[in-house]
């Protein structure tokens, strides 16, 4: 009777595993993914051949993110420690270093840049996220050749080029009076190509959800562009012109919340403009890129006295502008 059990087990052994056996064709049906090319050692190459830590936010990603500037999606996707401070200023940290937001991004050890150079600052809450292609974060020393500024390491911010003909506008109202209005276009015509994107935002003061109020703690405006327009001379060679800035005008600067300043408040502008010539030659061995960039970052903070919480205004206006070619 033994006998003749261990043989029923067996023959069910081998009928199961025939029924359980899945062919390998059907794995060959699966769709293959388009393959992501990066370039954060500032020449492109397939994210599978980068050997450090790269994380990517693309094109399907921005679209369905709620976040009015780059500081803001950087928070949403989780990278690294987000610092807001009053003033419209956010800085971001990776790896127990961050950047400088406060006018700088010399003094940082996180480097934020834009199509592969410098953007000029720290504070990631100055760059719109409207004409973003993608986003590359290089977590750590990794990139090298981007020296101590990159420590902590890199995000580089790539701008969309025009594809197709197309354009969009959006407005919105949201909590603390929020008011903001943009317009988005994109066009391509022959050997031209543009994509460009304006917003204008404005909110009210600060209100905590039993009612009460932080006055000084809103924004009166600000407006932030970016703006990619090029020509292609022949295959896989362009010239192209990208402008990117922001001009916020007095965002509420009251320092902590404890020790709310009525009246303190701080002006902001960054403006750049990049001439870039790329290209390769028809085998993809050889690529070249010539580039003339020019910016400034500017932050002013004004302190009168009639409202001193702080104990530190002295009604004298100080500022840190920083310019770069």
């Amino acid at each position: 009777m033994g006998k003749v059990r261990s043989a029923f087990i067996l023959v069910a052994s081998f009928c199961l595993a025939g029924i359980c056996h899945v062919p390998s064709v059907a794995a060959a049906s699966n769709p293959v993914l388009d393959e992501i090319v990066v370039t954060d050692s500032r020449i492109e190459e397939k994210k599978k051949f980068v050997a450090t830590s790269i994380t990517t936010i693309n094109a399907e990603d921005l679209k369905q993110s709620a976040a009015r500037n780059l500081g803001e999606l950087l928070a949403e996707k989780s990278v690294g420690h987000i610092q807001r401070y009053p003033g419209s200023n956010t800085s971001i940290g990776v790896r127990a270093f961050k950047t400088d937001s406060h006018g700088n991004d010399l003094k940082g050890h996180v480097l934020v840049l834009i199509n592969g150079r410098r953007a000029g600052s720290g504070n990631v809450a100055k760059i719109l996220t409207k004409n973003i292609e993608r986003i590359e974060i290089l977590r750590g020393p990794g990139a090298v050749q981007y020296g101590s500024a990159g420590m902590g390491g890199v995000v580089n911010v790539i701008t969309r080029q025009g594809d197709k003909n197309g354009a969009s506008v959006d407005i919105g109202y949201g909590s603390f009076d929020e008011v903001k209005a943009g317009m988005s276009a994109t066009a391509r015509k022959g050997a031209f190509d543009f994509s460009g994107a304006i917003e204008y935002r404005t909110h009210d003061d600060y209100k905590t959800g039993d009612g009460e109020r932080y006055k000084n703690t809103g924004l009166d405006s600000q407006v932030s562009y970016s703006l990619n327009g090029g020509y292609t001379l022949f295959p896989n060679n362009r010239v192209a012109l990208v402008l990117n800035g922001v001009n916020v005008d007095e965002a509420g600067n009251p320092g902590y919340l404890s020790q709310n300043d009525l009246d303190n408040y701080t002006d902001q502008k960054n403006m750049s403009g990049d001439l870039i010539y790329q290209g390769s030659d028809t085998s993809g061995k050889w690529s070249w890129l010539v580039r003339y960039f020019r910016g400034t970052d500017k932050d002013e903070w004004f302190d009168p006295t009639e409202s001193n919480a702080s104990g530190w205004d002295d009604g004298i206006p100080s500022e840190r502008d920083t310019d770069q070619r």
